[in-house]
């Protein structure tokens, strides 16, 4: 009997160019291959890798672990700063409470508002009513009340609109906040009756998505998860992980989170659920500090230790700052631009959120033009 060394695959194939891509993540003794695709078929499959044989892999309901919805939340919030795209979204709010409001309601470049329920009940019918009835309460608040929910849920001195035009490039008028609504609603791959809810209103001129998970048994006491972050338009470079990062300095929203960051040579993150980025982080890895409209104006190798402490030592905002210090700490005089960097690397980066993983040659590639030219 051959044995079996199974390679978990996420497939999926593109309705227009058939284009996957390719990411591996170590874990323990075996290896996983994720294949993210542009279209939307998906499958989990097992693969004996001496008989080349493909099983398709069972999808499970949260109920066979012992989970329910609520417990699925906690773990997406748990993981929102991996999930959810700092660099096409302004977060205005996001809910633990399970009270009648959305789990989470962001803004986009054009000022449209997409409202989440993350807390979707398995196969109930009442999963899109609920966030339909979301947009029916919030899809009529104008700018003041957006810019309320935004400065609750951040710095109280930052305005929504002073946000979004440093983010974005883009100068709207308070008109233009909310005049559209996009609502996402959280299901499980098995729920028919949600996902065909959701074409069907789409069909009708509703922006309806659904977001999609899939859950696998893995070994003991283990359940295997499978989402995509959400993304309003796909993201190549999301999955890198390879030990470099480019992170932002903050200065488009405050000067003294930049000049923080480069007199006390530290990476630094600020608020839920942008601060958990800096968990992330691993002894030695290289940390770029991009300055927006600048470039990379430093650079060092987390020393792997976190530090939390009140954001611009307010004790209003306890532990809304994460940060870790950068060994080997060195300015970059004058600053590496983003044309510089597209034409190191090849890539068109889009420096808009506040932490993005490199590939390992880009890095590598950075930093010796630094120390070469700098």
């Amino acid at each position: 009997m051959v044995q079996s060394n199974k390679v978990y695959l996420e497939q999926g194939l593109s309705c227009a160019f058939g284009v996957v891509r390719l990411h591996q993540h170590r874990r323990a003794q075996d290896k996983r291959y994720s294949l993210a695709p542009f279209g939307t078929i998906h499958m989990l499959l097992n693969i004996n890798t001496k008989t080349r044989y493909a099983e398709k892999r069972r999808t499970e309901r949260l109920q066979s672990f012992g989970l329910d919805e609520r417990a699925l939340q906690d773990i997406l919030f748990r993981s929102l700063d991996r999930l959810f795209p700092d660099d096409e979204l302004i977060l205005l709010m996001q809910s633990r409470s399970w009270q009648e409001e959305p789990d989470l309601m962001a803004i986009d470049k054009d000022g449209n508002l997409f409202i989440f329920e993350l807390k979707a009940w398995e196969s109930h019918s009442s999963n899109l009513l609920q966030v339909l009835r979301y947009g029916q309460i919030f899809g009529a608040m104008r700018y003041p009340e957006l810019d309320a929910l935004f400065k609750k849920a951040t710095d109280p001195s930052q305005s929504l609109k002073v946000t979004h035009k440093a983010k974005f490039g883009i100068e709207l008028s308070d008109e233009d906040f909310n005049r559209k609504q996009i609502f996402v609603v959280m299901t499980n791959g098995l729920d028919y009756r949600t996902r065909e809810a959701s074409r069907y209103w789409r069909s009708s001129g509703l922006d309806v998505r659904p977001w999609v998970y899939r859950i696998y048994a893995g070994g003991t006491d283990e359940m295997l998860l499978e989402m995509s972050p959400f993304r309003v338009l796909d993201n190549p470079y999301e999955d890198i992980a390879e030990g470099y990062y480019i992170l932002n300095t903050n200065v488009s929203n405050t000067q003294q989170d930049h000049d923080d960051m480069l007199s006390h040579g530290k990476a630094a993150a600020y608020f839920d659920p942008w601060k958990f980025k800096i968990e992330r982080l691993a002894r030695g890895d290289v940390v770029f500090l991009y300055q927006s409209g600048v470039g990379i104006v430093a650079f060092g190798e987390a020393d792997g230790k976190l530090v939390k402490a009140p954001y611009q030592g307010n004790s209003a905002h306890p532990d809304e700052e994460y940060s870790m210090n950068l060994q080997r700490f060195q300015r970059v005089v004058p600053s590496l631009t983003a044309a510089e960097i597209k034409k190191i690397t090849g890539i068109n980066h889009v420096f808009m959120s506040t932490m993005f993983g490199l590939d390992a040659d880009s890095g590598k590639a950075i930093r010796k033009f630094i120390h070469d030219n700098r």
